[in-house]
């Protein structure tokens, strides 16, 4: 018995071997020791003699490539659009807009509105006549991964609901926003913030613009017999297709009339040459190399905080846009003149360019 099994190991090894032989081998570099067939082929007399080359029409009238080449894509153009003349107020920590859209067309607006911006067609928690409250719209409700990551680390992150409030008007409709955060804890348990106005957050402000731009796109397009309100007058404000805000001057404005125009609104002008404005004085404009002191919070009331040590910007990419310079500039098209202001180095360049094309029309 032993030497049956003996027999049957050293077969099995030998069967294994010759299977496997090929990896005892090196053989990557065998492609040296290949020659090539030197075999003349034999072509019929008067064939045009073959050439492996690459052909390329008028190779002699193409300059040879000497430098770098940086080659941009084409992109579409921008595109202006004005916004309808809807009448946008605060009032009880409600953002009300009002439109010539009545209640039932409003509502439709508000469902795919909600439905486009949470990509979830059970976008809606309540509806009533008069009355509609989001579910939590954010990230986790976006992607396999991130649902994934949420439910192994049990750090659900703060989500914004919205909730409109609708009312009949003699010209249409008033619409009223609010939101509120939605907070997870490690049990999945829910807590509910206050409803508040969406401007309390850049984010929530940011997706009430997209409503407002919206409303206003429907209320110049479905609406067959426009009312007077909803057509653009001079100084009305427009919007670009990359999300920014502008306002419509007359047509033979200048820069002179820009920095008039700011300096009656409730911004700065400070520089004319070139022309920025901001939010707060010149002097009070974080500028690189400024002083900006690290504290540590009191842990008494009424005590100030500790100055831990003193930094200078190198940078203003931490600055907050409260204390930012815009540059404003004035642009041509064949819809008319616009004023512009660069607003691309902030978090959420809509919400500011907004507010400031607000103050301007005031």
């Amino acid at each position: 018995m032993p030497h049956f099994l003996l027999n049957k190991t050293v077969i099995s090894a030998a069967l294994a071997l010759s299977l496997t032989a090929c990896s005892m081998f090196d053989k990557s570099d065998n492609y040296q020791l290949s020659r090539s067939n030197d075999v003349e082929l034999v072509v019929p007399a008067g064939s045009v003699a073959s050439r492996d080359t690459l052909v390329i029409p008028n190779e002699d009238s193409i300059p040879d490539y000497t430098g770098e080449m940086n080659v941009e894509g084409l992109k579409g153009p921008i595109s202006f659009m004005p916004l309808a003349n809807v009448k946008v107020s605060w009032q009880d920590e409600t953002m009300w807009i009002e439109s010539s859209l009545d209640t039932k067309t409003a509502k439709g607006l508000i469902k795919s509105y909600l439905v486009a911006l949470s990509g979830d067609l059970n976008s809606i928690a309540s509806m009533t006549d008069d009355e509609i409250v989001s579910e939590p719209i954010g990230d986790k409700d976006q992607g396999a991964l991130l649902k994934f990551y949420y439910s192994i680390t049990r750090l659900y992150p703060d989500r914004p609901a919205y909730r409109f409030k609708l009312e009949s008007t003699a010209i249409g409709s008033k619409i009223g926003l609010q939101s509120r955060l939605v907070s997870q804890d490690k049990n999945q348990e829910f807590e509910y913030g206050e409803w508040l106005s969406p401007d309390e957050s850049e984010e929530s402000y940011s997706d009430a613009l997209q409503f407002l731009s919206t409303l206003s796109s429907e209320s110049m397009e479905l609406v067959d017999n426009k009312v007077e309100s909803d057509l653009p007058k001079a100084n009305q404000m427009w919007l670009k297709t990359d999300g920014q805000y502008l306002v419509k001057l007359s047509d033979n404005a200048t820069e002179l009339d820009v920095a008039n125009l700011i300096e009656q609104s409730d911004l700065h002008l400070v520089s004319r040459s070139p022309l920025e404005l901001a939010f707060v004085t010149a002097g009070e404009v974080t500028k690189v190399g400024d002083i900006r002191p690290i504290t540590l919070p009191s842990s008494t009331e009424g005590e100030e905080d500790m100055l831990l040590f003193n930094l200078k910007y190198r940078n203003l990419d931490s600055v907050e846009w409260q204390k930012r310079a815009y540059p404003v500039v004035l642009v041509q098209r064949d819809e008319g003149v616009f004023v512009e202001v660069d607003v691309s180095a902030v978090e959420f360049p809509d919400v500011v360019s907004y507010r400031i094309m607000s103050a301007l029309q005031n």
